[in-house]
């Protein structure tokens, strides 16, 4: 008894998205089939059916708690591990009537039909990383973090690291022929552009040779990349959109920054399943720490390594861009303001875990 009420406790505390996400990982046991968990129409009826699959004293909570691990809901996880651990003491459950409203809340929202859909994040994930380095001290940590990035949600990636301007467009037309070429069904692609800018759109490689991101986005589009036609396709651009400065209260700062050079703001294009995230608004300068690196890379890696398991990239980098306009910066001992903007024409919601969209 004490068990049943663990594992419902853990699971009425899972959104919709995370329960799929659950059960596609107790499906990897090999002892929970698709019907069985399509048949488990309640939480308290997927319950029952772990404490009948595994009916070792333990075992059922043994196996969500890896479950609910393996779906980005450690928290869950470790309180199954602490009460097994435990015993079966005094558990608080909710009442009847507060523990049917919730179950008519999530089934509520299981058959709205306004359900935000999830992209098929199962598969193969790309990304591409382009770094300038030169001129740019700190840069080296904001490759530090994507790598960790990459590592941690399962992308197969590639750098570019300190390229001749005039080599840029080809490796990354290089690294989408790869992606079309591929035997493997491919979910995503993330690439990560970071380097000094110039004014009309334009980056620029270690020699200062410019390349206009409208001769970059189209490379993924559907004409070009079918192999991510109806696939989430991510740019994290990390430089600067202008050269105006929003400042606050001026105020004596140790903290010393340097910005990237300028560049202005650009459309995205008119094409689906695009996700573009500037590291400032149009018109004005992205910060940089000489010892820290980028400073939306550092608040990424604080929100990924957080929450990256549970929220959806919209909501990650809403709360990216929360940390820092909380923050202020300092350039030459006068406090300067930054916000991240973020495009898109995404149909679905990206998740970075490994997700089911249709169990």
């Amino acid at each position: 008894m004490a068990e049943a009420l663990r594992l419902l406790r853990a699971l009425d505390e899972l959104g919709e998205a995370q329960l799929k996400a659950c059960g596609w990982h107790l499906r990897l046991t090999g002892r929970v089939s698709q019907a069985q968990l399509e048949e488990a129409g309640s939480r308290e009826e997927l319950a029952q059916l772990l404490l009948q699959l595994f009916p070792a004293a333990g075992q059922a909570a043994a196996v969500l708690s890896e479950a609910l691990e393996r779906s980005g809901r450690r928290d869950l996880a470790a309180v199954l591990q602490r009460g097994q651990e435990q015993g079966p003491g005094p558990v608080a459950v909710p009442t009847n009537e507060k523990w049917q409203a919730a179950q008519q809340t999530h089934n509520e929202i299981k058959s709205s039909p306004d359900e935000l859909e999830e992209y098929d994040m199962r598969n193969g994930r790309m990304a591409f990383l382009m770094c300038v380095t030169t001129g740019r001290t700190g840069a080296e940590n904001d490759i530090e973090v994507m790598r960790k990035l990459f590592q941690d949600y399962n992308f197969t990636h590639q750098e570019c690291i300190d390229p001749f301007g005039q080599d840029i467009v080809p490796k990354l037309e290089k690294f989408r022929d790869e992606i079309n070429q591929s035997a493997e069904v491919i979910s995503c692609c993330l690439i990560t552009l970071m380097s000094h800018g110039t004014r009309n759109g334009y980056i620029s490689g270690k020699d200062e040779v410019k390349v206009n991101l409208k001769d970059i986005f189209p490379l993924f589009n559907n004409a070009n990349c079918p192999k991510l036609q109806g696939k989430p396709k991510i740019f994290i651009i990390q430089a600067c959109r202008g050269g105006n400065v929003d400042e606050g209260v001026e105020e004596k700062d140790n903290v010393f920054q340097e910005s990237d050079d300028m560049m202005d703001a650009m459309r995205l294009p008119t094409t689906s399943d695009y996700f573009i995230v500037y590291s400032t608004q149009k018109g004005y300068i992205s910060l940089r720490n000489k010892i820290i690196g980028s400073r939306m890379i550092e608040a990424m890696n604080k929100v990924f390594s957080q929450y990256g398991m549970k929220w959806h990239l919209g909501d990650l980098f809403t709360k990216v861009n929360n940390l820092l306009v909380q923050r202020d910066f300092s350039i030459d001992r006068h406090i300067v303001k930054v916000t991240i903007v973020m495009e898109s024409t995404l149909t679905k919601a990206v998740y970075l875990t490994p997700r089911l969209a249709n169990m």
